[in-house]
């Protein structure tokens, strides 16, 4: 039988935007690592891990388990014709550290069945990872860190989410991971594009050739320069500021911030297509896998 025992997080459930990512809240650990997995998986793909469910919601009625059953098996799962088995420890870490979930010395608080079905599709998704050869250096975890909270003091974070370093660079590392894997599945997203400046109170209205620049800029291939003028009727750019008069050195902030809707449309369009493409691509993955919860043997 195969084992491969992975402690990685997964929790595809709550959506968060940019700005929640680095409000320096302190959020609960499984928040924490829900939002971890968000950021990395695009916060759209539900996953298909499903399976046969045995015994694991009766577990005559224990709540607890001991030292000795973190090492027993809670779930299976099988993932291209090979069977892989889910410890307690496993799923415990997806959610928490075993310091997070002692009950006393020795006792430990049962992991939910979300736990270890998250174990199953996070294995399943970091083999994709290790098949695409995708590895994070410490620079590239350092910086993934930042990026996502605003920090990279991994040690500070696993004290703030109640975790063990270890485990919360474990974490960081399995997110940054899957992060590279969907950047190769949907190719690297254009950013997100800046608003103009807005003018001084009273040049509202006067064309400057700092706002044609910017129309231009946005607009691409759709403006003509050897002409100065739209290359075609029909573009989107050009069909917005149809009202507007556009030239090659003068346009209006009033024309500028229409452009800035058009790139803005533009680029929610293409964030929300690689969103669908991931998500595809997940759950293709994940529908290859059956999952069996079942009870911890005494």
């Amino acid at each position: 039988m195969a084992s491969d025992k992975t402690d990685a997080s997964f929790a595809p459930a709550n959506v968060y935007a940019p700005s929640d990512r680095r409000r320096g809240s302190a959020l609960s650990t499984p928040v924490w690592l829900a939002l971890l997995l968000v950021l990395a998986l695009g916060g759209f793909m539900l996953g298909r891990l499903q399976g046969g469910r045995t015994n694991y919601g009766s577990l005559g009625g224990k709540v607890t388990i001991t030292e000795s059953e973190l090492d027993a098996v809670v779930g299976t799962y099988t993932y291209d014709g090979k069977l892989y088995e889910i410890t307690a420890r496993d799923a415990i870490a997806q959610q928490s550290s075993l310091d997070g979930v002692r009950i006393s010395e020795g006792t430990y608080a049962m992991p939910a069945a979300e736990s270890v079905l998250s174990a199953a599709r996070t294995a399943v998704l970091m083999r994709e990872v290790e098949e695409h050869g995708i590895t994070v250096s410490d620079e590239e975890l350092l910086a993934y860190a930042s990026e996502t909270f605003g920090t990279d003091d991994i040690a500070a974070l696993a004290t703030t989410y109640g975790m063990d370093e270890a485990t919360a660079r474990d974490r960081l590392s399995e997110s940054a991971s899957i992060a590279k894997l969907r950047s190769e599945v949907v190719g690297e997203l254009t950013s997100e594009p800046a608003a103009p400046a807005e003018p001084a109170a009273d040049a509202a209205d006067k064309p400057t050739e700092e706002y044609a620049a910017y129309i231009i800029g946005l607009a691409g291939d759709e403006w003509d320069s050897e002409r100065g003028v739209w290359a075609s009727d029909d573009g989107a750019y050009a069909t917005a500021l149809k009202e507007y008069d556009v030239r090659a050195d003068a346009a209006t902030y009033e024309a500028a911030q229409t452009a800035y809707n058009v790139a803005y449309q533009k680029h929610s369009a293409s964030i929300n297509a690689a969103n669908i493409q991931w998500s595809d691509h997940v759950n293709t993955l994940l529908s290859k896998a059956n999952l069996a919860l079942s009870s911890i043997v005494e």
